[in-house]
């Protein structure tokens, strides 16, 4: 796949895993509360913090980025689903970027990470995540290892 294609697919992946996915029936039979998280922040990977061009944080809520404030504030006056519409673009748009970064090296000192690796990060078990779990969902879903090098999925 080319690499478009594996960003594309690592952040469906990993919105999967974040629950953006989620419908209210499964939130219902898995006793969470809905919408989740992710879809109440149109942020589909739970990214924690990003800053804009001019390192202008966005607005958080409850400890993640919330695309829904922030495209309240840079489009006052639109209208709610040109609001929702936005904020959804910017949370993959955001989600796609930071892939890059990882694949680029830019959090494992400039080396490609294993998936393994890219998750020790991206959800670290600090914030009661499940580190080698969540390599394992992803790696699947991409039909590699968890100990594999995710660019080697690049042809």
């Amino acid at each position: 796949m080319t690499k478009l294609e594996l960003v594309d697919r690592l952040a469906r992946a990993i919105a999967e895993k974040e629950g953006f996915y989620v419908t209210e029936a499964q939130a219902k039979a898995r006793g969470i509360p809905w919408p989740t998280l992710a879809q109440r922040n149109a942020n589909p990977g739970n990214i924690r913090r990003w800053a804009d061009a001019r390192g202008k944080p966005y607005p958080t809520s409850k400890g993640y980025v919330d695309f829904v404030a922030w495209a309240s504030e840079r489009f006052p006056g639109a209208s709610r689903e040109e609001l929702s519409r936005r904020a959804l673009e910017e949370g993959w748009r955001v989600l796609r970027v930071l892939i890059g970064q990882y694949l680029d090296g830019r959090y494992t000192n400039g080396q490609p990470p294993t998936f393994e690796e890219m998750f020790r990060i991206y959800a670290p078990s600090s914030d009661n995540n499940d580190p080698a779990g969540y390599a394992r969902f992803v790696a699947a879903k991409l039909g590699a290892r968890p100990d594999q090098r995710i660019t080697d999925l690049i042809r």
